[in-house]
């Protein structure tokens, strides 16, 4: 995991992007499935999840750990929520972000979800460390992007 600033014209927006591919048949390392498996287990509470959507991603508990199978409950989460975005793959994978950050022109899964998570906690976004039930590895992550003098 680490900090992203996207950008589109004047817009310029703190997300988190995933230093490998998480889903199916991806990289699966465990910072990075953890972030997907936390993101799911707070949006199956969150308001503005559909019933249906709810159903499948309480299936997601935070383990570090995907298979990478259709079978995965991670992957059926991220193939319903790139329905959902309508994004341009429905691959069950969420890509590394490169290049513009766009897939054709929707930005890449990664920075949409990371969108719906700071909505879901927009006074404590960016700071994943405190919004709750944060990982271990995550909490780690969002602290280190905390800048300390000595290091500037």
């Amino acid at each position: 995991m680490r900090p992203y600033i996207h950008s589109r014209g004047s817009i310029h927006k703190l997300l988190w992007v995933s230093d490998c591919s998480v889903g199916k048949h991806a990289q699966n390392t465990p910072e990075d499935v953890s972030f997907f498996q936390w993101y799911y287990g707070l949006a199956a509470d969150y308001f503005e999840t559909s019933p249906q959507h709810k159903s499948i991603y309480k299936n997601v508990s935070v383990t570090g750990k995907c298979t990478g199978l259709d079978s995965d409950p991670l992957v059926q989460a991220i193939l319903v929520q790139q329905r959902d975005f309508g994004h341009p793959v429905i691959d069950g994978k969420a890509s590394v972000v490169h290049g513009s950050g766009f897939v054709d022109a929707k930005a890449f899964f990664v920075l949409r979800l990371g969108a719906r998570f700071a909505c879901m906690y927009p006074t404590l976004w960016p700071r994943l460390d405190l919004i709750p039930r944060c990982p271990p590895l995550i909490a780690a992550a969002s602290r280190a992007a905390i800048p300390q003098r000595s290091e500037l």
